[in-house]
């Protein structure tokens, strides 16, 4: 009998990204609401940075392991065809969306003329920064970032509706542990 999950490697990478985005998330909100100057804003947005250069470290081996593991467990009963195409969609955004966010995060900064770092690690800029161009980068990254939240949301919400409404294994298919089943 094939498994009806996804491989364990599949799943815990799955909710370690889910865990790093709502902290990176979580942190950016912290910075927006933070007082102009304070250690607490500074803080915030350099925690953020290091959630986001985690999120694309993190996305590396998950697309490595993803691409080694193409069989996907069956949905059981299976959902519609017009079902399949959506989500095989919104799961090519996540994926897209979980690499472009960071790189962009990443290169607003490399083209700020900010000293900038990964866990006490400098990080390179650009021989010639450019603030005005970093601004636009940051919006980008800001309006992605959304995108991001919105999409990752409407993606718990609807493997919700598949469990409790269709009723089908769509969610259990990636939860972490399953007590009492192998």
């Amino acid at each position: 009998m094939p498994d009806s999950r996804y491989a364990p490697w599949i799943r815990r990478l799955h909710w370690l990204v889910f865990t790093l985005v709502a902290c990176a998330l979580a942190l950016i909100y912290l910075h927006d609401w933070s007082p102009r100057g304070s250690a607490l804003k500074t803080d915030a947005k350099w925690a953020h940075m290091q959630f986001g250069m985690a999120i694309l470290l993190v996305m590396l081996p998950r697309l490595l392991i993803r691409s080694r593991h193409l069989r996907e467990p069956a949905i059981v009963p299976p959902s519609p065809r017009w079902q399949m195409v959506i989500a095989k969609s919104v799961h090519v955004a996540l994926y897209l969306l979980l690499f472009a966010t960071p790189l962009l995060g990443i290169a607003t900064m490399a083209w700020s003329g900010t000293p900038w770092n990964f866990l006490g690690l400098s990080l390179p800029s650009v021989a010639v920064p450019d603030r005005a161009f970093s601004h636009q980068l940051q919006g980008i990254h800001g309006t992605l970032g959304q995108i991001l939240m919105y999409l990752a949301a409407a993606h718990a919400v609807l493997a919700l509706f598949h469990h409790f409404v269709q009723r089908d294994n769509t969610l259990r298919r990636m939860l972490p542990v399953l007590r009492g089943k192998r």
